[in-house]
């Protein structure tokens, strides 16, 4: 049984106008003109614009429930539009943007339905001031309760962040990696008081990417505290990403990284580790190689959860025209490059062995016994000739970037 909740200003016309509401194609329309609006630099930020997505479907259908008179303006829970609304404040962008999201968002639907009303009238079903008069109180009473919530949201996240100096600190970040000659001036002390950091030390950036600020800033606190660095500085630049850094006094050896990597990997959430780079120097350079290596995943035929800059530094450099190095593959590992799995198994081979200059050690490492790898490697040269041993680098190379990209060869018939 349905219970029609008649607010001030609902009537027959209104709601049965309302049941004719796509609220699919408002809530594109809605969240479009709120993004080319108020927003127009995030357009290429997935989380943010998902976050607007979901806040515009939820207002544009509670507005709707409300004008069917299927909710009543006292129980409206905007969920999506606090999540919004604090998203919004974590990225520093001023309350009057937030506030003015909606009244775009408003004016945006306002047309819609006013187009709607007018087509009903035209056809003589329903007079035009009934069906706007009754509904102008019931959008605005809506609105009005959604930002009394949003606006709390907002306040009570800002509070939280000047608290502890969060937006202060990522403001100062990103002009330290911009290149910022003022900042970079400050005396050492300086920058560190204002961080909270410790810039003379030796850093490895990490660079996440994911949904949930809880869940990435409990995933760093267990990168610290396994790793046992005497710092640490985590900053969010943008709705789905986090610049992240460690610092060490006594250096990062290879045992230390592989530490990193495994706590990282276990963590669940999808990170890349920077090369550890000393001073302001190295931490501008620890996190341009995380940054960079970040720019691979969509390129990497399988992308770990966790992906190391040292472990990819050469397909990083070499992957920056993804069409020439399919090229590359293709020319210097011929038949070698198709997509078979007697191809793939003679290719990890080939890449043991060049690797580690040694059949029996390229068999230990494979796991299989010295005579196949041996077969592999005769089978091999019976296909590449002399450019087993007069281009071994070059193979190297290819059968690396094949193993990031994957064949670029289609098996043949």
């Amino acid at each position: 049984m349905t219970v029609t909740i008649l607010e001030p200003g609902s009537n027959v016309v209104v709601r049965g106008l309302a049941t004719r509401v796509d609220v699919a194609a408002r809530t594109e329309s809605v969240s479009a003109a709120i993004l080319a609006t108020v927003f127009p630099d995030r357009g290429h930020d997935d989380t943010f614009v998902g976050t607007l997505n979901r806040c515009s479907r939820e207002n544009v259908g509670g507005v709707v429930e409300v004008l069917a008179g299927r909710l009543a303006l006292r129980d409206v829970d905007a969920r999506c539009a606090r999540e919004f609304a604090g998203l919004v404040a974590r990225l520093g962008i001023p309350l009057a943007e937030l506030e003015r999201s909606y009244w775009v968002g408003v004016e945006r639907l306002w047309r819609d339905w006013f187009d709607l009303c007018r087509t009903i009238a035209s056809e003589g079903t329903a007079e035009l001031p009934d069906m706007l008069g009754g509904s102008t109180s019931l959008l605005f009473g809506y609105i009005d309760r959604v930002l009394i919530q949003a606006v709390a949201r907002y306040t009570e996240v800002t509070e939280e962040m000047a608290a502890t100096s969060e937006d202060r600190r990522r403001d100062l970040v990103l002009r330290l990696l911009g290149g910022d000659a003022a900042e970079a001036s400050e005396a050492t002390e300086t920058l560190d008081a204002l961080l909270g950091y410790r810039t003379r030390a030796t850093h490895v950036a990490l660079f996440y990417t994911g949904k949930r600020h809880r869940d990435v800033a409990r995933a760093f606190a267990a990168l610290r505290e396994e790793s046992h660095a005497p710092a640490s500085l985590l900053v969010q630049p943008d709705a789905g990403t986090w610049f992240g850094w460690l610092a060490y006094h006594d250096g990062v050896d290879p045992k230390r990284l592989e530490l990193l990597r495994r706590t990282a990997a276990a963590s669940g959430e999808q990170v890349t580790i920077g090369e550890a780079g000393r001073g302001l120097a190295g931490f501008r350079r620890s996190h341009e190689t995380a940054r960079r290596t970040a720019e691979l995943r969509p390129t990497l035929r399988e992308a770990a959860i966790c992906l190391c800059a040292r472990d990819l530094r050469l397909e990083t450099f070499l992957l920056e025209n993804p069409e020439s190095a399919r090229g590359f593959i293709t020319d210097e590992l011929g038949c070698l490059a198709e997509a078979t799995e007697r191809a793939q198994r003679i290719r990890e081979t080939l890449l043991a062995w060049l690797s580690v200059g040694s059949q029996t050690r390229a068999a230990t490492e494979l796991g299989v016994h010295e005579n196949t790898v041996r077969l592999r490697v005769r089978c091999a040269s019976e296909r590449l000739g002399a450019a087993l041993t007069e281009r071994r680098t070059e193979l190297l190379v290819a059968l690396r970037l094949c193993e990031a990209l994957g064949p670029t060869v289609p098996p043949s018939e």
